[in-house]
């Protein structure tokens, strides 16, 4: 008799999962925890022979649906629970069903404060949610290999809450608007041509700690980590509105019938950024052709349309004058 069809008996020690945690490193914290190997677990699960498991295996291409079962009688769970915990459970059964299956990793190290309140010392790798940026209970950022301590930031912690409601909201948009606002808000940290929000930048970056732990050999380090966390405000800023439908419409190319309509758009888009990121002007340089080369101008034009509209050099300083009056 092989090792998946003998009768499964409950641990001694049958840890429950984190929420959102990877399979290869629940069944090695399952294993140490009960005196064995994680191949000796995954042997009892998944009906094939030489089994083996690291901690970040999370694909399970060729494990089957009678995992779930089984491993439902070793831990003691209910199917549902281990479902929803397990991300990897779903996508066994979804992919033998025959489902398209869009497998992300965006993986963190769940929050050290709250682990220990469960009896976890060590670290936890997890998939994080697109909306999860910090541990609200302890202030505690996680998209990172540092987990900085960000609490006595309060805008911090508001723009945490703003971004589960957007994710909440658009749903179908907040991939793609979130690769864009990124974009938006980089740029201008790194051309250095908004001071006002430079300067708001600067100051949550002083208040920051210089050191925190770090999971050097779990999680990828972000090069630009410090300043992610320093302009996160903003991005929810932007993500709140380049993620609506509304005005992901008026960014069409089918709605710029004339040169006139294109210099509309432009200013209604800036106008809405400044007034919710709450600055005088995001149009600093406005006698300057890199006007063209701004975040927000080009994810308003991202095809150049309003420049094939353009005939005359007067239309290029119509467009440029017209687009900064407020």
């Amino acid at each position: 008799m092989e090792p998946w069809e003998a009768p499964v008996r409950l641990l001694p020690l049958p840890l429950p999962p984190v929420h959102g945690e990877v399979f290869g490193w629940y069944l090695h914290r399952l294993a140490a925890a009960n005196h064995v190997t994680s191949g000796q677990l995954a042997k009892t699960l998944t009906p094939f022979k030489n089994a083996l498991i690291g901690k970040r295996t999370d694909t399970l291409w060729r494990w089957t649906p009678m995992v779930l079962p089984r491993l439902a009688l070793l831990t003691g769970l209910p199917h549902e629970t281990l479902r929803m915990l397990l991300p990897a459970v779903s996508r066994i059964e979804a992919r033998t069903g025959g489902e398209v299956i869009r497998y992300r990793r965006r993986l963190y190290v769940a929050c050290s404060h709250c682990m220990h309140r469960r009896g976890i010392t060590e670290p936890v790798l997890a998939h994080r949610p697109a909306d999860l940026q910090l541990c609200r209970r302890h202030g505690i950022w996680l998209d990172g290999n540092r987990q900085y301590r960000v609490g006595h930031l309060p805008e911090l912690v508001t723009a945490q809450h703003r971004h589960r409601r957007i994710a909440r909201r658009f749903p179908d948009t907040l991939e793609a608007a979130t690769k864009e606002a990124q974009h938006m808000v980089r740029s201008w940290l790194l051309n250095k041509k908004q001071p006002h929000l430079l300067s708001r930048w600067n100051d949550r970056l002083a208040q920051l700690p210089p050191r925190e732990a770090i999971y050097e050999n779990i999680i990828r380090r972000r090069v630009d980590e410090r300043e992610f966390i320093a302009t996160y405000p903003e991005f929810v800023t932007m993500l709140g509105m380049v993620a609506d439908p509304a005005w992901r419409a008026r960014r069409a190319p089918r709605q710029w019938g004339n040169l006139s309509q294109h210099r509309r758009t432009i200013d209604a888009v800036y106008a809405e950024a400044e007034h919710r990121l709450n600055v005088p002007s995001l149009r600093e340089n406005r006698h300057s052709h890199t006007f063209y080369n701004d975040a927000l101008f080009r994810w308003t034009d991202s095809l150049g349309r309003s420049l094939m509209l353009v005939t005359t050099p007067d239309d290029h300083d119509a467009l440029r004058e017209e687009s900064h009056q407020n």
